[in-house]
């Protein structure tokens, strides 16, 4: 399903992910990861994050079924602009898949290309995210302890920082460096 959100730049689509809208994902990705990961002080550079295989046969075949299977477990939207490009995207879940925690609902990525922040694009995206998921619980998300862009976003919905551990190694770079995280949270009776 497919809806319009005209914005004061124009008018964009959420639609459902297609499988063919994985490579477009990827990039959004690796693009952000590129203008926001790069921290002296963590020691993370930019030739780190361009170690990353971001468009592997094999990673890009599991998201690839990941997406068109459309299950009731995990959701992916796209944001396209009037030229049908892909320019953001939002992936969530409710089995806490990352934490081995059953019924967990989690928001897993949500990204804007660079050229389209600003918009608010990234709030039609959480809206959405936030809708698929439901009253019925709490909503976890990790996000780089550094990102504070991001952080003050979520904040902006109702998610606190937290001290819970993360879920994996997902940002364990190829030099072994890792880009540190954090939980934040939301919970159930902060759902308006």
């Amino acid at each position: 399903m497919s809806s319009l959100e005209n914005t004061q730049e124009g008018l964009f689509r959420i639609e459902e992910a297609k499988p063919e809208d994985v490579e477009k994902i990827r990039t959004i990705i690796r693009d952000a990861w590129l203008e926001i990961y790069p921290n002296e002080n963590y020691g993370i550079t930019r030739e780190d994050i361009e170690a990353i295989d971001w468009f592997s046969p094999a990673g890009l075949e599991r998201r690839k079924r990941e997406i068109a299977e459309k299950g009731d477990i995990i959701h992916n939207w796209v944001i396209r602009d009037q030229k049908n490009n892909v320019v953001g995207f939002c992936k969530v879940s409710k089995d806490g898949h990352k934490t081995g925690t059953e019924g967990q609902r989690e928001i897993d990525a949500m990204y804007v290309a660079k050229e389209f922040k600003g918009k608010g694009l990234g709030k039609k995206l959480m809206q959405k995210a936030l809708e698929w998921l439901g009253p019925d619980g709490g909503v976890r998300l990790e996000v780089v302890s550094y990102n504070s862009h991001a952080i003050n976003f979520y904040k902006k919905f109702g998610f606190q920082e937290t001290t819970n551990p993360v879920s994996d190694q997902r940002t364990q770079l190829p030099s072994g460096k890792q880009i540190p995280r954090i939980v934040m949270m939301r919970m159930k009776s902060e759902q308006k």
